[in-house]
């Protein structure tokens, strides 16, 4: 199975508080891109902000669970 990408408009939320996850390097929060395989667990996850920064995936989120989410929905 190829790699997908897809494009998060709006914000990733997470934890009881709802705490929105922001780039580190320029706080956008709004639009994310998500890279990865489905089938492949030996490759990594990787999220975007929308100027192509890095960003962390929360250890309680899971960047492959939120990639499988993702996908589901978007179908």
């Amino acid at each position: 199975m190829p790699p997908i990408e897809i494009i998060i408009h709006g914000p990733i939320t997470h934890g009881a508080d709802h705490a929105t996850v922001r780039c580190p390097t320029c706080t956008a929060s709004h639009s994310h891109t998500i890279r990865g395989h489905l089938s492949d667990d030996t490759t990594p996850v990787t999220l975007t902000c929308a100027n192509g920064h890095d960003v962390p995936v929360p250890d309680e989120v899971g960047a492959r669970e939120l990639l499988f989410t993702a996908a589901m929905r978007s179908e």
